[in-house]
């Protein structure tokens, strides 16, 4: 406001000098030449107010430009955030599934038939049915393991029916068991391909077992790991 008010004011001192420099004609002249000194100062204010509104105005557009760009800025970014956790969730997913599907590749397709997981349901619950997740399905691991092994039959009934390879087929609680939820989880699971039995072929519980097939356990298989009740061997 002080500059635009001396912008003029220079303005009006200039006309006055010229004024000065041609001399009042009369005492009339000068009193025009003061009422019009005196309007000029008034339409100087009136222009400098509105050159002040002017400058506002522009400020306040200037500012509420700034406040929408920001906004959108910031809303593309949360976007670009949003697209990216999307992206990676995606990723995610197909790393599971891919993961999932080789899983399922390494399980033969002939366990993986209807009767082939009632056998294993009933055989896993008769061997381990007062184990947790991992002790029930690492049994059906171990039946799994069979089917792919050279050195036993090709299919699960074989494997789970061969003389003298399970307790169940012989006492006949095989028979008798009522499969339970954890077992269905468990052997749903091992056809899955989720497998951490290092490979092993052979289970014991030795508390259970006699002293006879203990010793050739420990005597002609590799001790793997302990897991629940049970022993695993290869």
């Amino acid at each position: 406001m002080i500059q635009c008010k001396n912008r003029y004011v220079y303005v009006l001192w200039l006309f006055l000098a010229a004024g000065l420099s041609i001399g009042w004609q009369s005492e009339e002249a000068g009193m025009n030449i003061s009422r019009l000194t005196e309007n000029i100062g008034q339409k100087v204010e009136a222009m400098c107010v509105m050159e002040e509104n002017n400058l506002l105005f522009r400020q306040d557009i200037d500012a509420t430009s700034l406040i929408e760009r920001q906004q959108n800025e910031q809303r593309d970014a949360q976007e670009r955030q949003r697209l990216q956790i999307l992206e990676e969730k995606m990723k995610r997913v197909q790393k599971q599934k891919a993961k999932k599907k080789k899983r399922q590749k390494s399980v033969p397709a002939s366990a993986r038939t209807h009767d082939s997981r009632k056998i294993l349901l009933r055989i896993v619950e008769a061997e381990a049915g007062d184990q947790n997740i991992r002790g029930r399905r690492l049994v059906a691991n171990v039946i799994l393991n069979r089917v792919k092994s050279k050195e036993f039959p090709n299919t699960v009934k074989k494997v789970v029916f061969a003389p003298r390879q399970f307790s169940p087929i012989k006492n006949g609680s095989y028979y008798r068991v009522k499969v339970s939820k954890k077992t269905k989880r468990a052997v749903d699971q091992a056809l899955q391909g989720i497998d951490d039995s290092k490979g092993a072929l052979y289970f014991m519980w030795r508390a259970g077992a006699d002293e006879g097939n203990a010793s050739w356990f420990d005597r002609a298989l590799k001790k793997l790991f302990t897991y629940g009740c049970h022993e695993f061997f290869r």
